[in-house]
């Protein structure tokens, strides 16, 4: 009988000892708010939440309440605009609806207002895709709504009408990737875009460019704190965790 007591009490002190390492985990998992108009977000972001423990919260409904927005917005570490469709031109002066695909005026002026919320309360924040396009259109910023027709055909940004394809990036000298590739000028990415920066918002830095020119990735330095767009996938990486991948996360992780 004292060594079932014994095994009971062990099996008890066991138990507790996991709950303990349940809840130290659980409290210093960083919470990370994913905004974007993909349905596929949440799968193509969990390798990423696994490898930084993060706490992943996915937004990608329209937000039309003030305060909930607000509220939505200080409870997380950090904000990640991701990929998804096409702007309301409107939004920036222009009326080249024609040349643009698939869209929401009121999901678009959602972002741009999560995304004034999250800039007042200094989070960190990463753009990918359509997420560095939302913040240059932010910043006074414009688009090309169609590349080809628009800018040219040199280099291809998107295989048909939804496929990846992949070319080079070349890294401006002062950029934090520049830095934190040890100095590597290029490097070859995913892409799958037809709009682009056209006009540069106000105070953003061009980091890098592909060999056509066009702006693929962008950098605030006036921003106290973190706040980077990258125009290619980092989330996809050919099916694997690569180097700049890595060093996209691992540079918006330090800073939540």
């Amino acid at each position: 009988m004292r060594k079932f007591f014994r095994f009971i009490r062990n099996l008890i002190i066991l138990g507790l000892i996991i709950l303990a390492i349940f809840i130290f985990i659980k409290s210093n998992k960083k919470k990370v708010l994913v905004i974007g108009t993909s349905e596929t977000i949440e799968s193509t972001y969990y390798e990423i939440a696994n490898n930084y423990n993060y706490d992943l919260q996915i937004l990608t409904a329209v937000q039309t309440n003030e305060d909930t927005s607000r509220d939505i917005i200080k409870s997380v570490d950090g904000v990640i605009f991701a990929g998804g469709a096409d702007f309301d031109p409107g939004l920036y002066g222009s009326d080249a609806y024609d040349l643009i695909e698939e869209y929401s005026t009121a999901q678009d002026r959602s972002d741009l207002n999560l995304l004034g919320l999250a800039i007042a309360e200094n989070k960190p924040i990463l753009g990918i895709c359509r997420g560095m396009q939302l913040i240059n259109i932010y910043y006074g910023g414009s688009l090309y709504e169609d590349l080809p027709s628009q800018f040219g055909i040199s280099i291809s940004h998107r295989e048909g009408s939804d496929g990846f394809t992949y070319h080079r990036v070349n890294f401006n000298e002062s950029s934090r990737l520049y830095h934190k590739l040890g100095g590597e000028n290029s490097r070859e990415v995913n892409s799958m875009h037809h709009e682009g920066i056209r006009a540069l918002g106000n105070g953003l830095l061009p980091t890098a460019t592909s060999d056509d020119g066009l702006v693929e990735a962008i950098e605030n330095p006036y921003y106290d704190s973190y706040m980077m767009g990258v125009q290619w996938h980092p989330e996809y990486s050919r099916g694997k965790f690569d180097e700049l991948t890595k060093i996209i996360f691992d540079d918006f992780s330090k800073a939540l």
